[in-house]
């Protein structure tokens, strides 16, 4: 076997990967929102109708997840990256579009074609590449993409307002394709042992350098039927509709009196402590655990619910609760995939991952109705912020009681 000096190649994985997401997934899922009011005016829509084009984006990915299960492990590099370029292209040709139908029609497809290069992908394959600071990799490199599109985001703005939305549009699928491609197609490998290889810190765990290193896990014809997996996919859901809130800060901050600039910069407050906050909820996963780490931030979610409750006339306490409060779409990403990760082990991870996942999305497409029809029916953000304290305590309970029965299902390593 040979050895790796100097750095090793799962860090270049992990910074590819954090290309990876932001050129299809934070890009085409964030980022693009900035291109719904010209557009949907352009197009002589409402808001709402355009602002569908992220539920079918959701909705493919949920469709494209049980495949992406059952063929990661066959796909190349270069399907990687063909999955990637259909997503910039489809984007491209929305510049061109004259009608909102080609934006839900898009929008699946950019979904399905997601499904390859989102949440499932970028976890399995960290897990395979990292034994030592699994959570940390995965964390950061959601971290890195959070910063591209914290750069991204005003620079499509200005684009904007310098050639016109639908020409800042073919630029803005540009830089997305030349971030996630090459990546795809240098960067990213779905395991170490493909390279000749093994993964960061497998020596330390294993103290032995020439041994194979066998997935360990429960199998998943067993997993899929367990407690356990319904246990976490309801964790997922519910985290999924939960977390769309950040969404609606600028509605928040209107209905209590603040300026349209105070939902803005929660918004923004959110983004900046996003890039903080994944590479910490990863590092306190690897130093505490997964299900102690996913907890313990589930808790912080609690807190940022709790500040928002009490923040009315105060922004500074905004600011702070919707900074805190991004905890819960972190804990989407590297949360859950540790959650998974020590539930059912590695042996067929990304399968089961990808079943989890794809009843997360579907959820995740009604969360904003949720959100929007408890604030019309209430007339406040005070129960909104209630039901998100009480899911949030359900969603612990989930985790806690999926990683009990979870101690009794069956194990076995892939050379068995």
């Amino acid at each position: 076997m040979e050895k790796t000096k100097g750095l090793h190649r799962a860090w270049l994985v992990m910074l590819g990967c954090g290309m990876l997401i932001a050129g299809s997934v934070t890009f085409y899922t964030v980022v693009i929102g900035n291109f719904f009011v010209p557009a949907a005016a352009d197009l002589e829509v409402d808001y709402s109708s355009i602002s569908l084009y992220t539920t079918v984006v959701y909705l493919g990915i949920a469709c494209g997840l049980p495949f992406v299960g059952n063929l990661l492990h066959k796909i190349p590099p270069a399907g990687i990256a063909g999955f990637a370029a259909l997503q910039s292209a489809i984007v491209a040709l929305l510049a061109f579009s004259d009608s909102i139908v080609f934006w839900w029609i898009g929008g699946f497809f950019i979904g399905v074609g997601m499904s390859f290069t989102s949440i499932v992908f970028i976890s399995t394959v960290l897990t395979n590449w990292f034994t030592k600071k699994t959570g940390f990799a995965i964390g950061a490199a959601w971290g890195l993409a959070s910063i591209v599109s914290a750069i991204m985001s005003p620079l499509s703005v200005t684009l904007m307002d310098a050639i016109g939305w639908r020409s800042a549009m073919i630029v803005f699928a540009a830089i997305g394709a030349a971030l996630a491609i090459p990546a795809a197609l240098f960067m990213v490998s779905y395991s170490p042992d493909r390279k000749g290889m093994k993964s960061y810190g497998y020596e330390q765990v294993a103290g032995a350098e020439g041994e194979t290193e066998p997935l360990v896990g429960v199998p998943a014809k067993h997993a899929l039927k367990s407690m356990s997996f319904v246990l976490v996919a309801l964790a997922l859901a519910l985290t999924q509709i939960v977390s769309v809130i950040n969404a609606y800060f600028p509605v928040y901050a209107e209905s209590v009196g603040f300026a349209p600039t105070v939902g803005a910069l929660m918004i923004s407050v959110a983004l900046i402590f996003d890039i903080v906050l994944n590479a910490t909820v990863g590092a306190t996963i690897d130093k505490v655990g997964a299900i102690r780490g996913f907890v313990s931030w589930m808790a912080v979610s609690v807190v940022a619910m709790v500040i928002l409750m009490f923040s009315a006339g105060q922004p500074l306490l905004a600011y702070l609760g919707a900074g805190l409060g991004d905890a819960l779409y972190v804990l989407l990403g590297v949360g859950i995939a540790s959650v998974v990760s020590h539930v059912f082990g590695t042996k067929d991870y990304g399968k089961i991952f990808a079943y989890i996942s794809m009843i997360g999305f579907a959820a995740g497409s009604v969360g904003g109705f949720v959100i929007t029809r408890l604030y019309e029916v209430t007339g406040s953000f005070q129960m909104v912020f209630v039901f998100c304290i009480v899911v949030c305590v359900a969603i612990c309970g989930c985790v806690l009681l999926a990683n009990a029965l979870g101690k009794k299902l069956p194990r076995v390593s892939d050379d068995e």
